[in-house]
């Protein structure tokens, strides 16, 4: 009875190993197969090297990305004197830096219109102090002042070349500006002086 029930004892044993190794192997062959497929996926170890796109139109940028199995996206539009329409100015990644192919290049793109601003309101408003910071903070250059008749260094009135401007006109960033400012003078008036000794 006892050699029966060590053999049966025996016999599960074995299948019980065989069945332990069958699991381990199983196990191995799904590793090795995700552990395949991730690679293929990430493409993993693969480099390739990201093209100068700076100073290229967009569609030959576009051209050379698809040949290089890159794609891309336009993130930003700027405005730079002298560039072309629809003109690559900046990349993310750089120019030569290594990546995976599919991945996305970040463009910013020359824009045609120049950007403006409106004018704060300063004219008639504030002191030349003031005008200066704010037209300064707006990004505007300042020429220096002209003096005009009024109140010493109150602002009456401001300049874009031979324009006349007024609050809230829109001129582009940058453009340089002149502010036109009381010299403490009084106006002279138009209007006749009438002498009021001759009604006594």
């Amino acid at each position: 009875m006892s050699d029966k029930l060590l053999c049966l004892k025996n016999v599960y044993m074995k299948k019980i190993v065989i069945h332990l190794l069958l699991m381990l192997s199983v196990i191995v062959a799904i590793a090795f197969f995700v552990l395949r497929y991730i690679d293929t996926y990430t493409h993993h170890k693969e480099k390739i090297a990201v093209p100068d796109l700076t100073g290229m139109q967009l569609n030959d940028a576009v051209e050379l990305l698809r040949r290089n199995k890159l794609d891309f996206d336009i993130v930003d539009y700027k405005y730079k004197e002298g560039a072309k329409s629809d003109e690559v100015l900046e990349q993310r990644p750089r120019a030569n830096a290594n990546v995976k192919s599919g991945r996305k290049i970040l463009l910013t793109m020359s824009s045609v219109h120049e950007p403006t601003l409106p004018v704060p309101a300063i004219i008639d408003n504030c002191s030349l102090r003031e005008a200066e910071a704010r037209l300064r903070a707006s990004g505007f250059v300042l020429a220096p002042p002209k003096e005009v008749p009024g109140e010493k260094d109150w602002v009456y009135g401001l300049m874009c070349g031979n324009d006349t401007l007024s609050n809230g006109t829109p001129i582009a960033m940058g453009a340089t500006v002149t502010l036109l400012v009381g010299s403490g003078e009084e106006a002279q008036s138009d209007e006749p002086i009438i002498d009021n000794s001759w009604f006594e």
